[in-house]
């Protein structure tokens, strides 16, 4: 039986970015809210804010909380500090009533360049962010090795897409 729209539970659901960009299950970072939600206001309120991991798309995640709780759901998933023992932070990015919305939203939030960039003779794949941050991936056996660089270095940089 369907309830009347008047009847059914009102949900926010927060786009959240992990910060560095790690790939995690949603289980994972559910236990990291929870175990935040749970640490920061004990175990009533976070039966009652009822948060619960939707999507996990790259480096985002769409978390639902009931209507009210918004504002405590944000300020827990501020506070985290790693998941899964790996150290991430999850950025609270926009705040919206339907999961369409920030469906619709990612996609312009990740607007990130892809190319390679020769430094000192060496070819490095460079992720160029919205914000203009550089990121440099070397390849490595098994891994991307991750290569920092110095102002400087962003000057001389020459790269193509």
């Amino acid at each position: 039986m369907r309830l009347r729209p008047s009847m059914r539970e009102n949900f926010r659901y927060i786009l959240a970015r992990i910060s560095p960009m790690n790939e995690f299950e949603s289980r994972d970072i559910y236990r990291a809210v929870a175990e935040s939600v749970i640490t920061l206001y004990g175990d009533d309120i976070a039966a009652h804010m009822w948060p619960a991991v939707m999507q996990v798309k790259g480096p985002y995640v769409i978390i639902r909380c009931r209507r009210g709780t918004e504002k405590k759901l944000e300020t827990a998933l501020s506070s985290i500090t790693s998941v899964q023992g790996t150290r991430s932070a999850l950025h609270p990015v926009r705040t919206s009533g339907t999961i369409k919305t920030l469906r619709e939203i990612i996609p312009k939030v990740m607007r990130n360049r892809e190319g390679r960039a020769v430094i000192a003779g060496n070819t490095y794949e460079v992720i160029i962010a919205g914000r203009g941050r550089i990121d440099l991936k070397d390849k490595g056996i098994y891994l991307d090795i991750p290569r920092y660089i110095t102002k400087e270095d962003t000057e001389d940089l020459n790269y193509d897409e």
